[in-house]
């Protein structure tokens, strides 16, 4: 009675996998097909913004590409032809194929589950098909029905796997008591060890078999909730904020007079342990909606200063810009932490300019307390992205600021017949008239970078100097700066 209770829980719990593997496969066929049906050109920019948005928006795939003799792109852009193809392992019912433990030809990218159809194919994390481990040392994997395990998996359990999964659907083998649960495109054990199996019947022979099978019951649950939980996109975000994914990245701030670099805003970058780079209009707004924007502006703060401190020790006039989320904005719970790190790294408040635009506005009074306690303590402020709301003039009047930051919308208007070109001039004299220190941003012609020299706009960013770069570059690109002027602006076009 008691062989027959372990036996159901393994049966119950290789049916959990069993399913967990199947919406895992179903998932990336559906996003696979969907995209292989899709009017768009391949790797053209519209197609690779949909492969995009299908890898984002799907649970269980890492990446989408398309390959075609020497034409190859995937979902974060153009690439090379894979240097040989992917060996298949099998093909499924309807006419996916998959290869197991593929390796990219990038270094970065660990060994991954690959799902081609047509021209397109899918990278799905192994990870998703890990070998679940119970108390008890019960064992749970998904494999092959030729025995190869889908994902990572102690080797013992993969031996067994491949012993077992063309006998019974259970008994006792090799040690072990297994069930097996054969699906169409693969077979799912679950096995316990002989020696767990009877240290188990031991300690819980006084136990009955309804309270054990309830017990049991309950603890699926949770592991297939805890499962289905993983494969969100806040999950994912949760997960890189753990490992700290996130990386900085340094559009230059230029003096128009000098054309000398003399500072940087700090841009948020999500890089995956495979390398590809997740655009923030992606995972910003979950960032924010769900209170993970904390601790990444955590990380963040501590970025710059390990990426940047020596330097801005070093040139006391250099500037770094963070930009703020309104939940920061409206508590102030940031302060503490910027300060801590600065007086680490020996940065003056004053090469840290704070970054806030209207929608970190949401507590008026809330946000202007911050704004007042981050001034008194040195810290510079500048309100970015000003005339896109409604209330900008508002703001302009009530606060205490330093900085106005012209928005590229504006900036994109000068030299155009547009009706409301003349706007960025009515913009410049209002922050000349308040005493703020201007800068430009989306600055791409010498068309522009002419008027804003002309109306006394101190500073500048853009396309037209250089794009946002990593900190190795930014550090090139000041030094150079520094002892000569930086080469004659060329016009950049996206």
């Amino acid at each position: 009675m008691t062989i027959h209770s372990a036996q159901t829980r393994l049966t119950t719990l290789a049916q959990i996998a069993s399913e967990r593997a199947n919406t895992t496969f179903e998932q990336a066929s559906q996003a696979l097909k969907s995209i292989a049906l899709t009017d768009l050109p391949p790797c053209s920019p519209e197609g690779i913004d949909q492969m995009r948005m299908v890898a984002m928006n799907t649970f269980s795939v890492e990446s989408v590409g398309y390959e075609e003799d020497v034409f190859a792109c995937t979902s974060w852009g153009a690439t090379r032809p894979k240097s040989k193809a992917w060996p298949e392992d099998f093909t499924t019912d309807d006419g996916v194929k998959v290869s197991i433990d593929v390796q990219s030809d990038s270094d970065l990218v660990k060994p991954m589950l690959a799902l081609q159809y047509a021209a397109f194919n899918v990278l799905v994390d192994p990870e998703q098909f890990r070998e679940v481990a119970l108390d008890e040392g019960i064992r749970v994997a998904v494999g092959t029905k030729q025995g190869r395990v889908l994902g990572p998996t102690h080797p013992n359990t993969a031996h067994f796997l491949a012993l077992v999964h063309a006998g019974p659907t259970h008994g006792l083998k090799d040690g072990f008591l297994y069930t097996l649960v054969p699906q169409r495109n693969f077979t799912v054990v679950a096995a316990i060890p002989r020696q767990h199996l009877l240290a188990s019947l031991w300690e819980h022979q006084l136990y009955l078999l309804p309270l054990g099978a309830i017990v049991a019951a309950w603890l699926l649950t949770l592991v297939l909730r805890a499962w289905r939980r993983t494969l969100s996109p806040l999950a994912a975000l949760e997960r890189a904020v753990r490992r700290r994914e996130f990386i900085v990245y340094y559009q230059p701030i230029i003096e128009l007079d000098s054309q000398r670099c003399i500072g940087a805003e700090a841009l948020i970058r999500w890089r995956k342990p495979n390398g590809d780079m997740v655009p923030p209009d992606l995972f910003i707004p979950l960032a924010e909606s769900s209170g993970l924007i904390l601790p990444i502006t955590d990380q963040v703060i501590e970025s710059i200063l390990n990426d940047l401190g020596a330097l801005l020790v070093a040139d006391r006039s250099l500037h770094i810009a963070i930009n703020l989320a309104a939940a920061d904005v409206c508590s102030g719970r940031f302060l503490p932490l910027l300060q801590r790190e600065i007086a680490r790294a020996n940065v003056l408040p004053g090469q840290i300019w704070l970054e806030v635009t209207e929608r970190s506005f949401i507590d008026p009074d809330s946000a202007k307390k911050t704004i007042e306690h981050a001034r008194q303590a040195g810290f510079v402020v500048a309100l970015d992205d000003f005339g896109t709301g409604y209330s900008s003039l508002q703001y302009l009047q009530r606060l205490s600021l330093d900085v106005l930051k012209i928005d590229r919308s504006f900036v994109d208007k000068i030299g155009k017949q547009d009706v409301k070109a003349n706007l960025v001039s009515h913009v410049i004299d209002m922050g000349l008239a308040l005493q703020l220190t201007l800068v430009a941003e989306g600055v791409e012609t010498l068309e522009q970078l002419d008027y804003l020299r002309a109306n006394h706009v101190k500073y500048a960013q853009g396309w037209l100097f250089a794009k946002a770069m990593e900190c190795g570059q930014f550090t090139q690109l000041y030094q150079q700066s520094a002892f000569a002027q930086l080469p004659t602006p060329v016009n950049v076009v996206d």
